[in-house]
Parts: structure tokens; sequence; C-alpha cells
């Protein structure tokens, strides 16, 4: 690319700062500035068609619970409740605060015999294909610009276990995907990894909140239940679905739940989209919570 060229690029992403700052849809508190549009790469920016919601700081269910008489999850099921300044530092951690911090892509892995081997608690993101792990995850390390998640509308796009390290606090895996397309060696590396790993602390179930739970998501759960790998039920998506159709995808979520006994999983299942940002600041805060790196103080 020319020098021309690339002064060109630099004025238009000059000129989209100053649009995002004048734009009524960001907050001026929140950390979800507008360089959270801008993913900034080696070489390169990329543009990401990133909307965020009015308010990042609260679960999705309280805005749906209002549309129905009865709890959509009953109170004894919710009892992860973090405040909103509890929730604001979980997506602090997921953003570069200093020279000192450390963020990286450690590396695709095709078993866990060979993935780096430290002594960090460690979460993992499985789903099935084109569910939105990736997604996800480029949405969480949105703030960090050394780190880069390849996402595809291809569906089985990712192959390997892909390993992020968060600041040497913890690791975030980022598993192939079940179902179809789903690569050959499936069972050597995922099953593999949820047997073998030691610092596994719990595996993030992602299910499409249009559609609900299917046949391969209830096949991935009775595998959980058979390893007592121990596990919380994501719905993805949720900026899709219309608001009955996400509640009638969270009760399908819970009924599957109780009716399949399911002992290792989480009670209360989590609500997330990747391109407005809606529970993804809820869904930090635990992830900060299970990894020992935040403290909430309804739990304590």
């Amino acid at each position: 690319m020319t020098l021309k060229r690339q002064l060109r690029f630099f004025r238009l992403f000059e000129i989209l700062d100053q649009a995002c700052l004048r734009s009524e849809l960001l907050v001026s508190f929140s950390p979800w500035s507008c360089h959270r549009f801008i993913h900034t790469t080696f070489g390169r920016r990329r543009l990401t068609k990133f909307k965020p919601v009015d308010d990042l700081y609260t679960n999705p269910v309280h805005r749906l619970q209002p549309m129905v008489q009865v709890p959509i999850i009953a109170d004894n099921d919710t009892c992860f409740k973090p405040s909103r300044e509890e929730m604001e530092r979980a997506a602090m951690m997921f953003e570069v605060q200093g020279k000192k911090q450390k963020f990286e892509f450690m590396g695709s892995y095709p078993n866990p015999y060979i993935m780096p081997k430290q002594d960090v608690p460690e979460v993992a993101f499985i789903g099935k294909s084109n569910v939105g792990k990736s997604s996800i995850l480029e949405a969480m390390f949105a703030q960090i610009p050394d780190i880069e998640v390849k996402t595809s509308k291809r569906l089985g796009h990712t192959k390997l276990m892909n390993v992020f390290n968060v600041d040497n606090l913890f690791h975030l895996i980022d598993m192939p995907g079940y179902g179809y397309n789903m690569p050959d060696h499936f069972t050597t590396s995922v099953e593999a990894y949820l047997k073998s790993r030691r610092n596994l602390l719990r595996v993030f179930m992602l299910i499409d909140a249009t559609s609900g739970p299917d046949g391969f998501d209830h096949i991935a759960i009775n595998m959980m239940e058979e390893m007592s790998v121990p596990y919380v039920m994501v719905l993805t998506k949720i900026d899709l679905a219309k608001p009955s159709i996400l509640i009638r995808s969270v009760l399908s979520v819970i009924k599957f739940r109780d009716e399949s006994r399911a002992d290792s999983c989480f009670p209360q299942p989590f609500l997330v989209s990747s391109m407005n940002g809606e529970g993804l600041a809820f869904l930090q805060s635990f992830i900060a919570y299970i990894t020992g790196n935040l403290k909430i103080e309804s739990l304590l």
C-alpha cells in the first residue's frame, strides 16, 4: 500500500472517530468508546459493525422479565448478581491498562498434550458450528489491538483449539464447533481436552438464541454430564431474536436442564450479543469471578 493510500485510510478513521464521539449511542463514562468500532492490528485497521446498546452493564433477562408475569429464571437459580461497578471492573480486565500487561494469542493446537502448560485457570467456549463462539471472543478482545480473533460465516471455520492469554490471569480457549463440518479429530482434540485439562474451571456451552437448543446441543451437553465437566449455557445472537423467541429459548434451555438432571450445569443461563455488546460485561464478570479475579459482594 502506497503512502498516499495509507494517509487516506487514516484520514477516514479520523473522521469515523469524530463521528462516533458525537454519537448519542455512546455514553461518556462507558469504556465502550469509538475505538471498539475499530480493531487495530499490525499493518491494518479493521472496521467492525458494532452498535452498542444504551446500557452495557445489565443482565439481558431484566429487559425481558416485564413481558411475562412469572419469573423467567427462578429466584433460587439466579444466584449471580454482580453490581454495575463490578461489571465495569470485569470489563476493564479485557482492556490494556498499562505496558506491563500481557494479552496474546498463544497458538492453535490439535490436541491438549501440546498446549501451553501454565499454572493459570482456563475457561473454554464450545458450541455448534456458526453459533458465534469466535464472534463473542472478538467482542471481548475488541479493546486489545494485539489480539485478532479470526471469524467466518462458513460453518466449522474453527478447526483447532485456539488459546488466548488474558494478562497471565487466565486463558480463554476457542474450541472447534460440533455438528456440521466439524473436524475429524474432534474426539482426539476436544474430548481429550475436556477429560485431561486440570486447569479447566468451566466450559461455556453456546446455544443459538434464535432457534434454541437442538439435537447436537443435547449430545454435547450429555457429553459434559458424562465427563462431569462444569459448564454454563450461554444464549448467543440475542440481538437477532425477537423477545418472544428469546424468552422461549431461555425457557427451553431451563426445561432441558431440569429434564436431563444436569448436575454439572450452572443453574443460571447467560444471554449475550457480540453485535451490540448486550450481556457481554455480565458474562465477563462471571469469567472474572470464577477465575478468582473479581469479588462479588452479593456472594460473600
